[in-house]
């Protein structure tokens, strides 16, 4: 597929806050550099994401000399140390399963609880007891996460929202779906049917198309949830399969290194 494109590459530091347009980035085997190593948790050391308070979608994020800086247009910003190490070790809740994290700080806790109108603290992922990508979304030994919801990597193409976006009273953006790549150059829903991609000098992995939730249902520009359930409910009727609602796809990591937004891209599809 020689005509596919990189358009975006996206971070999301903490999960469920606002993503950051990057142009070179450092690929992990977890992922981005930096991507969903920090989440937010509740009073009960539940980690938090914008089905639960759609406030987080209004948190900004920007990475400059190893500081984080969030803003919000109700509150100065905030700069957290990313060279700086968390010892306030802690388990929380990620859906339905635990992880190890550690606490970052009390200022920040005080910021985010403002902003969220929540007592919630920051925490950053425990790097040394990662969460295992699970054996039902294709995982194998070896294959670790930080705070992403199933997978290192996501991406979509842009002719897949575009053709979804013909079917929808009202258009939705590629922020309802939070992808870390946006490919052009290829037919809508090509991806379905790649084994792996490769950006530059890394090699990505195709584990499973991505399941999507009532998170695509929040505007990310307004943090309102659509009533009739869009785009979720057109979705459903022509991109569910064996109970899951499918657009985009995730991928693991089997050669890492550095991408460049001006890299090229190569899919390997699979035998039709």
């Amino acid at each position: 597929m020689t005509n596919l494109k990189l358009e975006k590459l996206i971070s999301y530091p903490i999960k469920s806050c606002k993503g950051i347009p990057i142009t070179t980035i450092a690929v992990q085997s977890i992922g981005f550099a930096h991507d969903r190593v920090f989440a937010i948790i509740n009073a009960d050391n539940q980690i938090l994401t914008a089905r639960e308070n759609q406030k987080l979608l209004t948190i900004s994020q920007e990475i400059g000399n190893d500081i984080l800086t969030l803003t919000t247009s109700k509150q100065a910003p905030i700069a957290i140390d990313l060279t700086k190490k968390s010892t306030n070790d802690i388990e929380v809740g990620i859906f339905k399963d635990r992880a190890r994290a550690k606490v970052v700080g009390a200022e920040t806790d005080a910021w985010l609880s403002h902003a969220l109108e929540e007592k919630c603290r920051l925490i950053t992922i425990d790097s040394t007891q990662l969460r295992r990508m699970k054996a039902k979304y294709n995982g194998r030994e070896g294959d670790l996460i930080s705070f992403s919801d199933i997978a290192p990597i996501h991406l979509i193409s842009e002719a897949s929202l575009a053709d979804l976006n013909t079917k929808l009273e009202r258009p939705v953006i590629l922020d309802n779906f939070r992808p870390n790549i946006v490919v052009s150059g290829c037919d809508a829903y090509a991806e379905d049917n790649w084994t792996h991609f490769t950006i530059g000098d890394c090699e990505f992995e195709i584990t499973l198309k991505t399941p999507r939730c009532t998170f695509t249902t929040i505007d990310p520009v307004t943090t309102q949830v659509d009533l009739q359930q869009e785009p979720l409910r057109t979705m459903s009727t022509y991109r569910k399969a064996k109970g899951s609602v499918d657009f985009g796809i995730y991928a693991r990591v089997i050669k890492f290194g550095t991408i460049h937004i001006d890299d090229t891209i190569k899919a390997v599809r699979r035998d039709m």
